[in-house]
């Protein structure tokens, strides 16, 4: 459990500021435009804030994670990316992400995503057994397809929970209440959480924080510099990210398909 609550709040530092939160809604021009769209048009800005009931909170919480990444990971980040040669880098980052097939496995089945899952566990076993641990990104080469998007936060949604208020906390992403629980249960699926002391997993998690900010200075330095109200930008960037993935869940999912036949009919 100790375990558990320092990768909770570890892991979060590194989505803590507005570029980082944007970053993670998808590729750097695509969402670039998305946050700049997100603050010309004033339908998506009113629909963003009726799931922004708590936004005075929010925003001193989100000014205090920005100052931090500004403050401290980033130039910790600057270091590190001249000191460290970007195929280590790259190696750090796929190891992550192998560690993350154990959440996506998961959640694809419990999305009924039984192909997405297939694919995610040959992933998995391929990279951990060619890849040096996780290191190399030897899947591909055996034909197994890029890595799915997955979460709990994803699977509550394509069971039809609501999203719940847009929600920033210190030291962690944005939410929404319904992916703040999912963000726990993704944690405890971090097999790094079972079986390492408190210390290994601040170190190891502190790592990969500093690793991803690394990889994206340029990208997240781009965003900050377009935009003009970096909050209203990540939020509903990031409320746009959470619908489409929930809605690209359904598409994939068995529980989804069983309601277009109800709907629809089979196909003649």
């Amino acid at each position: 459990m100790r375990g558990m609550l320092a990768g909770l709040l570890v892991a979060g530092v590194v989505s803590m500021s507005g570029a980082v939160a944007i970053a993670r809604a998808g590729s750097a021009e695509p969402v670039a435009a998305s946050a700049g769209q997100a603050l010309d048009a004033g339908a998506e800005e009113e629909a963003a804030v009726e799931y922004d009931p708590w936004k005075r909170f929010n925003r001193k919480t989100f000014a205090f994670n920005h100052s931090l990444d500004s403050h401290v990971i980033e130039p910790v980040a600057r270091a590190y990316d001249k000191v460290v040669p970007n195929w280590a880098q790259r190696a750090v980052s796929n190891m992550a992400a192998n560690v993350g097939s154990v959440r996506r496995i998961v959640s694809t089945a419990l999305q009924g995503r039984f192909d997405d899952t297939g694919q995610e566990f040959g992933r998995f076993v391929i990279n951990t057994m060619f890849g040096l641990g996780g290191f190399v990104n030897a899947a591909p080469s055996f034909g197994v397809q890029e890595q799915t998007t997955a979460d709990i936060g994803q699977t509550f949604g394509v069971w039809g929970a609501g999203t719940g208020p847009y929600l920033v906390l210190p030291f962690l992403p944005p939410f929404t209440l319904r992916d703040a629980f999912g963000f726990a249960f993704d944690t405890a699926l971090d097999p790094l959480t079972w079986v390492a002391p408190i210390e290994a997993v601040v170190g190891v998690t502190g790592e990969r924080t500093v690793n991803e900010r690394s990889l994206n200075l340029e990208l997240y330095e781009n965003v900050e510099e377009s935009v003009f109200d970096l909050y209203s930008a990540v939020r509903n960037a990031y409320l746009q990210q959470r619908h489409k993935a929930v809605r690209e869940g359904l598409a994939r999912s068995l529980f989804g398909r069983r309601e277009r036949l109800i709907i629809t009919g089979p196909r003649q």
